[in-house]
């Protein structure tokens, strides 16, 4: 029996090496990282009744990514599931190095970084699962040096297992290298959304369920739905859908048929190598820190 962050059981095997993860459910398939293209940092309050199995979810946050505050969270998320602690230090450097960043663009990628990081910790996450209720944040503490810009230590959420424990066998495994294939914005969420529905080889999806993971109900219907046809091509262009159909009630789109590629046999070759979250005895003081904090 293994156990994530020693307190969730699970019968998985938990992989964190950097093509490849197991990231929980809610976190792929809620409307938390989504298409943000513009520079303005607005303060987001979002109430979802139902999102197939998910009630009641409630959302305040600034809106994260699905690109670099991704880029973000799946770094410091390989991070937290190698490691018995909550907090650690991100070193610019590595991080750059891991996401294959020219280092002429550290002073730049500096910046991106704490603002990704503020947003994180301001994110907030209330949701029913079956008969609980979870209520979480991504972050607690963020300690930047000026003395020393190249490093930000942080601290996780003791309740961010959370997201993991209203089903611990809903893991998903997330390629990295597949998902940096993905250019557009929709296509990328919608990866995330469609990754955590594949129990079957053909699925049918509501077009409101998709327009609410996209957290696009303000935006004109009509552009939606041909943002929504473009990311389509886009994932059977990759190969990780096979193809789409339509799903009409009248004259108007009420769903879609997405049939899926077939799942790649072996996806990591080199099991000698792979970073597995051992069985330990259960810590339930789950403050536990690597560094010492200044309060």
């Amino acid at each position: 029996m293994d156990y994530l962050f020693k307190t969730v059981e699970t019968d998985k095997i938990v992989y964190a090496q950097n093509g490849y993860m197991t990231i929980a459910k809610s976190i792929l398939h809620l409307p938390i990282f989504q298409s943000v293209k513009n520079g303005e940092r607005r303060r987001i309050n979002l109430q979802i009744d139902s999102l197939y199995g998910f009630k009641n979810v409630e959302m305040r946050f600034y809106p994260l990514s699905v690109d670099f505050d991704f880029d973000v969270f799946f770094y410091i998320l390989q991070k937290k599931i190698k490691s018995e602690n909550l907090s650690f230090t991100i070193n610019i450097n590595k991080f750059m190095e891991f996401h294959k960043v020219h280092p002429s663009n550290k002073k730049v990628y500096i910046e991106k970084l704490k603002n990704s990081l503020d947003n994180m910790l301001d994110f907030y996450l209330r949701f029913s699962y079956g008969p609980k209720t979870y209520k979480c944040h991504l972050l607690t503490h963020v300690e930047e040096n000026e003395e020393c810009r190249e490093e930000i230590k942080i601290t996780f959420s003791r309740f961010f297992e959370n997201f993991y424990k209203h089903d611990p066998d809903l893991i998903f495994n997330f390629k990295l290298t597949e998902f940096k294939d993905i250019k557009g914005d929709y296509a990328k969420a919608l990866y995330m959304f469609y990754l955590t529905n594949r129990f079957n080889e053909v699925v049918e999806f509501k077009v409101s369920d998709i327009i609410k993971r996209l957290n696009a109900e303000k935006y004109n219907r009509k552009d939606v739905l041909k943002r929504i046809a473009k990311a389509h091509g886009e994932l059977i262009k990759i190969g990780f859908l096979k193809d789409v159909g339509t799903i009409k009630k009248g004259n108007g789109l009420v769903g879609y048929t997405v049939e899926f590629d077939k799942i790649r046999k072996c996806p990591l070759q080199d099991h000698t190598s792979i970073p597995v979250v051992k069985h330990k005895t259960t810590i339930k003081d789950l403050s536990l820190c690597d560094e010492e904090l200044p309060f």
